[in-house]
């Protein structure tokens, strides 16, 4: 009974012991519990907000350059390749060639016939112009005669009187003439005499006036005006078929010389086809064709790495942040380290519809180019949409939300107080206040409690019975 009752006193008090270790242990925690804060200064400074976004690099100025079908035939095979694939090329530099042969035949063909074409074209021209001068000098020949039978039949009634008042004078004149010599005509040197002189002399003056009246009176009725109008009326219709002639037939000569021209213009410009050359500087990306194959398709691309671009996907709710001429930072997953810029050069204006989300295409242009870049690398940009310079400015986990207020914790001396303020401009890491704080104020950001336990004594374990509760901190808040 003595050896239970003893027992019992044992367990007691060693139960009594380990429960003033355990209230010693709780203090001593209490006693070194200690409270971490961390607090930011209220500053001024220059506050971005930004978007982010993803794309693929691509070259806009990518060109496949071919051989012109024109230029070609069937049977027309590579001769010369004269690059390979990344190599840099100049702007007109000859990328690969076609035999010419027939190129070259088809040329001189053209040529000789443009001479042939020349020749009758000259020779038509000749002809024509002088069968116009014919003509126009018969005219000039008909309008002068026309005039004059116009002016001479104005004065034929004139002329018949002048030619009947002659001829009444020579009748006259016959008649005394053949008086006088009828009365000397029984002498029989009647022959020898003055009066048969006189006699003769009158007959013929007689008949040269009867003669000049007849013409005068046949030239009353203006046949001579006729002929004279008939024949200029022929004329001039010569004359204008002469100039028509000129036209249409010198026209069609032109025509065919022309046409003889473009051939020869056409089979130069096959000729110069035949040697495919760089539209532009840039390094060549394919090459399709070997010497011997048929060039019917594109041939050598060649694309301008001297202009680089990134397409990228824009959220509905940020597009409109986004504007052309914003800067971008940019990094390549490729190229590790390295930092380049851009700008917005393009925004589409009609977005796309996917699984119910819009989202606008975005065209940056790569300000920086060098050598490193390749079209297709990813390439992942933060957009400056907005940015503010000398704002009051606090870490964005300083301010939370109650309501419809935005609060934040300041220190003032040994204690905290929650303030209301103001926000604006916001970003991941800084918000912009505008109300409610000065610069230099202390913000806290958020506290961190952490517990420790200082040993000097020992612990005592009893199987059955657990410790105390766990140290442990409270988290940030």
């Amino acid at each position: 009974m003595k050896r239970k009752l003893s027992l019992i006193g044992i367990i007691v008090a060693i139960a009594l012991i380990a429960g003033g270790v355990y209230v010693w242990q709780t203090q001593q925690a209490k006693a070194t519990a200690t409270a971490s804060v961390q607090t930011a200064t209220v500053r001024r400074g220059s506050l971005a907000a930004t978007v982010s976004a993803a794309g693929n690099v691509s070259a806009p100025n990518s060109v496949a350059t071919a051989f012109e079908s024109s230029t070609l035939d069937v049977s027309a095979r590579v001769a010369k390749v004269n690059v390979r694939v990344g190599d840099t090329v100049k702007k007109g530099q000859v990328l690969m060639e076609v035999d010419t042969t027939n190129l070259n035949l088809a040329l001189k063909t053209a040529q000789s016939n443009l001479a042939s074409a020349q020749v009758s074209y000259d020779q038509t021209k000749n002809d024509l112009n002088f069968t116009l001068r014919t003509a126009q000098a018969s005219f000039d020949s008909a309008k002068t005669n026309l005039e004059a039978a116009k002016a001479s039949n104005a004065q034929n009634p004139n002329n018949l009187i002048v030619a009947k008042a002659n001829l009444d004078t020579a009748e006259i004149t016959l008649k005394k003439a053949q008086g006088d010599y009828n009365k000397i005509a029984w002498r029989g040197d009647v022959g020898m005499t003055s009066e048969a002189a006189a006699l003769q002399s009158a007959t013929i003056a007689y008949q040269s006036a009867l003669a000049s009246y007849k013409i005068a009176a046949a030239k009353i009725n203006d046949s001579d005006l006729k002929a004279a109008q008939a024949t200029y009326t022929n004329a001039q219709v010569a004359l204008e078929q002469a100039q028509k002639n000129l036209e249409t037939k010198l026209a069609t000569a032109q025509a065919t010389l022309d046409n003889a021209k473009l051939n020869v213009e056409q089979a130069q410009r096959n000729l110069d086809n035949a040697k495919l050359v760089a539209p532009y500087d840039g390094v060549v990306s394919a090459v399709n064709y070997g010497i011997g194959d048929n060039a019917m398709g594109t041939a050598v691309t060649i694309v301008d790495l001297s202009v680089l671009q990134v397409k990228v996907t824009i959220a509905e709710v940020d597009i409109a942040k986004v504007q052309v001429g914003q800067t971008a930072k940019m990094t390549l997953d490729a190229l590790t380290g390295k930092m380049y810029n851009a700008k917005v050069i393009a925004i589409s204006p009609v977005g796309s519809i996917t699984s119910g989300v819009v989202n606008y295409t975005a065209t940056l242009e790569i300000t920086d180019v060098d050598g490193s870049i390749k079209p297709g690398m990813t390439a992942n940009l933060t957009l400056e949409v907005e940015r503010r310079d000398n704002v009051l400015m606090i870490p964005t986990r300083a301010v939370t939300t109650k309501g419809n207020q935005k609060i934040v914790t300041v220190k003032q001396k040994d204690q905290s107080v929650a303030k209301a303020v103001t926000v604006g401009l916001s970003n991941d890491i800084f918000v912009e206040i505008t109300d409610g704080l000065q610069e230099g104020d202390v913000v806290v950001i958020g506290q961190t409690t952490t517990q420790s336990t200082t040993g000097g004594g020992m612990g005592i374990g009893i199987p059955g019975i657990s410790g105390g509760p766990p140290a442990g901190g409270v988290p940030p808040r």
